[in-house]
């Protein structure tokens, strides 16, 4: 008897194997080789007819890491493989780093989201009118909610002004709609959160660390996240997936993809914040499973649940900030995102709440999704593509991973399936050429009317200068050689002249094979002291999805931002400090027998004996 019961218990336990929890189901699934075989041939054949040099997934729940998955090459030249220790630059996934670290630093004084900006941002920082520049909260900030429209949102990618500057032309930006009405999304604003950040470290600890020595001592070396670092403080260039463009080739127009040496690090490190971080799959696993744990059952000690909970709660809709392509009657299925949180979109797809963020700076395009109900994270990565939006590839990955996990039918049905729908979806980049355009060669008396300074109060300055036989036009980082319909320049007296400004570097590539280049003018000749001679005195560029009018000045004095014409002396010293600096009168610390509270001025403290 003793036998048949023992042999009873065996079979029992062997028949209850097949009893699965949600995290073993999603390990069972994933890690069977059919599924494996299925997501290899999927992903290999996008990066086949989308030009993608390489590919990472890394798969977790709150435990364990499920699957990870390198694909193609990090640096195609060197024929360097993807590795879980190859560093991608995940730009907008910083933000979600950056709400955490906030959200740490603001609990520990005993304040959240509600907060008035302008308690803790020096007065330089101000919006367009004064009632949103008083009452614009922290939360507002971060959920992109200030009004603010999104069409002077890549001012940054030019590397035109420095941090304090492009702070103070906020007031310039223009709004998109009313405060609080509709979510804008503003990299630039949203960037706001690192100053905030390093004062209130500042006013609680006695010392001013940066924003990314912040990061690093709060969440970063507390989570193991060794191998992660930032675009501005990039060493090892070995250690980086190697960003690719695919720009049109001079003979037959075909895009390849090609190695984008260029230098943005300038124009990140003014907005770090918001788009600053590189980071390996492996170290990005650990986030994701401290989200996850934090989530379930508070069981992460960097980063609290209700801090989690908090950033990852729908604050405003999304309707203007994320256009999904997988939409029914597009698609069988629906993933759509609908709200934003505080560095987090959310959404449903088959009726799983998810939790996600995208990242794109050109040649590195990545998402991270949070899938709470069914305790799942999904990374993915990849250096470069034919897309004309950073986000469709990956979320097909996303949700054909989801599908296998909840043991759905694909709505992908076989590779060849994706590959049409990316293709029908219309990815692939514009391509300008110029076309019957020659190269003038300018005489230094025809470039003397188009030589000079073009100045814009809130796009900064646009410089031609003339290099025999070359007339030459830079904004910012970026370079082109102006060229004409035909050989001989126009006059100012022909009233506008166009051209086409061919780019001297790989960086213009990036946005169009060209980009057109109008000059006119409002009067007849200069008014300088200096000449009389005719000049153009209006440039237009189409920057910003729209035709921006630059007016020539005719000195060097310094532009304020109101547009007036200033000295370097009527600027105040503490306007040229960087990084920003709080002002006397918008924090103050008072230590009551050792216990330090964080107030705004506005309020009266009454210290009390906590002995």
């Amino acid at each position: 008897m003793d036998k048949l019961l023992v042999g009873f218990l065996i079979l029992f336990c062997l028949g209850g194997s097949d009893e699965y929890t949600p995290q073993e189901s999603a390990k069972y699934r994933l890690n069977d080789s059919s599924n494996i075989r299925l997501l290899d041939s999927l992903v290999e054949r996008m990066m086949d007819c989308r030009q993608i040099p390489g590919l990472v997934i890394a798969v977790v729940d709150r435990n364990s890491e499920i699957l990870r998955r390198e694909y193609g090459y990090a640096n195609i030249r060197r024929s360097r493989p993807m590795t879980e220790h190859t560093r991608h630059c995940v730009a907008s996934l910083t933000k979600s780093f950056s709400s955490a670290l906030l959200g740490k630093l603001l609990k520990d004084v005993g304040v959240m989201w509600d907060i008035p900006a302008s308690k803790i941002l020096p007065k330089s920082v101000r919006f367009p009118d004064d009632y949103v520049t008083e009452h614009v909260t922290i939360g507002d900030i971060l959920s992109h909610r200030t009004g603010i429209e999104s069409s002077f949102d890549e001012l940054w990618f030019f590397d035109v002004h420095n941090q304090t500057e492009l702070y103070r032309r906020i007031q310039l930006m223009p709004y998109g709609n009313t405060f609080r009405s509709e979510a804008h999304y503003n990299n630039i604003v949203y960037s706001l959160s690192g100053p905030i950040a390093e004062i209130v470290d500042e006013a609680t600890q006695e010392r001013r660390l940066s924003w990314e020595d912040l990061l690093e001592t709060y969440i970063l070396r507390p989570l193991g996240m060794s191998n992660t670092s930032f675009y501005h403080r990039r060493t090892e260039a070995e250690m980086f997936a190697t960003p690719y463009g695919h720009v049109p080739d001079a003979e037959d127009l075909q895009p390849r993809p090609t190695e984008l040496n260029i230098d943005m690090e300038r124009g990140v490190q003014t907005i770090a914040p918001s788009i600053a971080l590189c980071t390996t799959s492996s170290d990005i696993a650990l986030w994701m499973k401290c989200l996850l744990s934090a989530l379930a059952d508070d069981g992460c000690e960097t980063i609290s649940r209700e801090i989690v909970s908090s950033v990852t709660a729908t604050q405003t809709l999304a309707n203007r900030m994320f256009h999904s392509r997988i939409q029914r009657p597009f698609t069988p299925v629906s993933m759509d995102v609908h709200g934003y949180g505080l560095g987090w979109f959310t959404g449903t797809y088959r009726e799983r709440r998810f939790l996600m963020h995208y990242g794109s700076i050109p040649g590195s395009y990545s998402m991270q999704i949070l899938v709470p109900e069914t305790d799942l994270g999904v990374f993915i990565a990849y250096n470069g593509a034919l897309q004309t939006d950073p986000y469709t590839i990956n979320s097909m990955i996303f949700t054909y991973i989801l599908d296998l996990v909840l043991d759905n039918t694909p709505w992908i049905t076989s590779p060849g399936y994706a590959c049409n729908f990316l293709n029908s979806s219309d990815l692939s980049p514009p391509v300008l050429r110029p076309e019957n355009s020659l190269r003038a060669n300018f005489t230094a008396h025809h470039a003397a009317t188009y030589v000079g300074t073009f100045s814009h109060p809130l796009l900064g300055d646009v410089r031609v200068r003339y290099e025999e036989p070359r007339l030459l036009i830079r904004y910012g980082c970026f370079e082109g050689e102006l060229v004409g319909e035909t050989g001989v320049p126009p006059s100012p007296s022909s009233g506008s002249a166009k051209f086409l400004a061919l780019p001297t570097d790989e960086t213009w590539l990036l946005l169009l094979y060209s980009v057109k280049v109008t000059f006119s003018s409002h009067v007849s000749s200069s008014s300088s002291s200096s000449s009389n001679r005719s000049v153009f005195t209006r440039l237009a560029l189409p920057l910003l999805e729209q035709d921006m009018e630059f007016s020539r000045i005719e000195d060097d004095l310094h532009h304020d931002v109101t547009g007036k014409h200033l000295d370097d002396d009527d600027v105040d010293d503490d306007e040229k400090a960087s990084p920003l600096q709080c002002p006397p009168d918008c924090v103050t610390l008072v230590r009551c027998q050792g216990v330090t509270v964080l107030l705004a001025l506005v309020f009266v403290v009454t210290c009390l004996d906590f002995s």
